[in-house]
C-alpha cells in the first residue's frame, strides 16, 4: 500500500526528541508490512533525502534448515524518501517577539497556542502545500499533534493517526501563568477533540491514553511502539555497571521535576539505605548537575549507546499526572538496560513488562536497592526481542 506518513521531526535527526524515535520505529514495522513509504515532516530542510532503513532477517526460514534457531544477517534496504517544506518553528518560548505574536494572533482567532505556534508562521503555509502535493494517491497516516494538525489545514483524507500524548493533559499540568490566562488548556481541549474526530482510525501508544480517549467518545487502540534491539548490547556483562541513569533534555517541565526528585528525595533515601552508586546524566541541561554529590558525567552525548553502555539501571521517576508513554525506557529497553519507574507509567506502555515500579521517591531507592542486591533483575532482554520491529506487525490500519 502506498503511504504517506506525516510526522513533526525529519525522522534522520536522532537529537531532536522522543517523537522521531518513536516515528523511526514505526516506519520500519512498517516497511517490514512491505508498504511502499515516504514521509513528510512538518519541520525540517526543505528538499528530498532518504532515511537509511536497517532490516535485520533470518537468512532461510528456520523449517528449511531443520534446527531451532537460523543465522540472522543485517540487511540495508533502500531508504525511504523524506521531504519538508522549510523550517516551521516548533520550540519558541525562548523568542519574545514571537511568544507576543503567537499572543496577540491567539486572541484574534481563538486557537490555542500548540495550533496558533505553528500556524502563525510563513513555513506553515509552504508545508501544507506539500502536504496536498504529496498526499495524491497515497493513505496519509499522521503521528503526534503537529502531523494532524497540519493533515487538517492541509484538507486531506487521515487514514490513522497516532496520539503520543493526549495533549490537553499536557497544558492542564504544566501550562504557564500566561496561557493560562487566556484558557490555553479549555482552547486546546476543544481543539484536539475536533481533531481527533477527523482520522478514519485513532490509535494512542498508552494504553491510559486510549482509555482517556474513549471516555471522551473518541474510539482509540492503543499500540505497541515496535523495537529495533541492538544485537551489539544483547549480551550485557554479568555484572551491570554500578550506576544509575537518567536522559533527557533538563529543560522539559516533566524531566526538570524528575531530575528533581532524583537529585533530592531519592538520593537521600539512598543515603539512609547506605546504598553507594553514582549517577550517570545526559541530555540537554544535565551539566547543570555536575556538582551534585552522586553525579559522575553530565552533558549531552553524541551517542546514546554510549550513555546505555555506561549506566545498569535507568530511574525515570515522573510522579503525578500521565499521558503519553516514557521513550527513554523502551530506548533503554532496547540497549538491554532495565528502568525504574512509576506505576501508571508502566501501565501505559505494558503492564507485564519487566519493571521495577516505584510510586514515590521512598519507593524508587527502594526499588534500586533491590535491584543493586540483585533481588529484582528484571529480564528487559527477551522483552525487548519479542517486540522487534521486524517480527511484530505494526498493527496500524492504513
Amino acid at each position: 500500500m502506498r503511504v504517506c506518513f506525516v510526522g513533526t521531526y525529519p525522522p534522520d535527526r536522532s537529537d531532536l526528541g522522543g517523537s522521531g524515535w518513536v516515528d523511526r520505529r514505526l516506519l520500519a514495522a512498517l516497511r517490514a508490512e512491505g508498504h511502499e513509504l515516504e514521509i513528510v515532516s512538518v519541520t525540517g530542510p526543505p528538499g528530498e533525502r532518504r532515511l537509511p532503513m536497517e532490516r535485520i532477517a533470518p537468512t532461510v526460514p528456520r523449517a528449511a534448515v531443520g534446527s531451532d534457531s537460523s543465522p540472522a544477517v543485517g540487511i540495508r534496504a533502500h531508504g525511504i524518501p523524506i521531504r519538508s517544506a522549510g523550517r516551521v518553528p516548533l520550540e519558541v518560548r525562548s523568542d519574545a517577539g514571537r511568544l507576543v505574536r503567537i499572543a496577540l494572533g491567539m486572541l484574534v482567532s481563538g486557537e490555542p497556542y500548540l495550533s496558533r505556534k505553528f500556524t502563525a508562521f510563513p513555513g506553515w503555509a509552504d508545508a501544507v502545500s506539500l502536504l496536498q502535493a504529496r498526499a495524491k494517491g497515497r493513505r496519509v497516516i499522521t503521528s503526534g499533534w503537529p502531523g494532524l494538525l497540519l493533515a487538517e489545514h492541509a484538507r486531506v483524507e487521515i487514514a490513522a493517526h497516532i496520539a503520543h500524548n493526549v495533549e490537553t493533559v499536557i497544558a492542564r499540568e504544566h501550562s504557564p501563568r500566561g496561557l493560562r490566562l487566556l484558557g490555553e488548556a479549555a482552547r486546546l481541549d476543544r481543539a484536539e477533540r475536533r481533531l481527533l474526530g477527523r482520522p478514519g482510525k485513532v490509535y494512542a501508544l498508552s494504553r491510559l491514553d486510549a482509555e482517556r480517549l474513549d471516555a471522551w467518545g473518541v474510539s482509540a487502540q492503543p499500540i505497541s511502539v515496535p523495537l529495533c534491539p541492538r544485537a551489539s548490547d544483547r549480551l550485557r556483562a554479568a555484572t551491570a555497571p554500578n550506576t544509575i541513569g537518567f536522559i533527557g533534555k533538563a529543560a522539559w517541565p516533566p524531566n526538570a521535576r524528575a531530575l528533581a526528585a532524583l537529585l533530592g528525595p531519592v538520593h537521600r533515601r539512598l543515603d539512609e539505605l547506605d546504598v553507594r552508586l553514582d549517577y550517570v546524566l545526559a541530555g540537554r541541561g544535565t551539566e547543570a548537575f555536575a556538582d551534585h554529590p552522586r553525579v559522575r558525567a553530565a552533558g549531552p552525548v553524541e551517542a546514546v549507546s554510549d550513555f546505555y553502555r555506561r549506566v545498569g539501571l535507568v530511574v525515570v521517576p515522573r510522579f503525578g499526572a500521565a499521558t503519553g508513554i516514557s521513550v527513554k525506557v523502551l530506548e533503554a529497553a532496547e540497549h538491554g538496560v532495565a528502568s525504574v519507574l512509576p506505576a501508571a507509567l508502566a501501565e501505559a506502555i505494558d503492564p507485564a513488562g519487566p519493571w521495577l515500579i516505584a510510586d514515590d521517591p521512598a519507593e524508587t531507592a527502594e526499588a534500586i536497592q533491590r535491584w543493586r542486591r540483585g533481588e529484582h533483575v528484571p529480564p528487559v532482554v527477551p522483552w525487548a526481542e519479542s517486540r522487534s520491529a521486524w517480527t511484530t506487525p505494526a498493527g496500524l490500519w492504513c
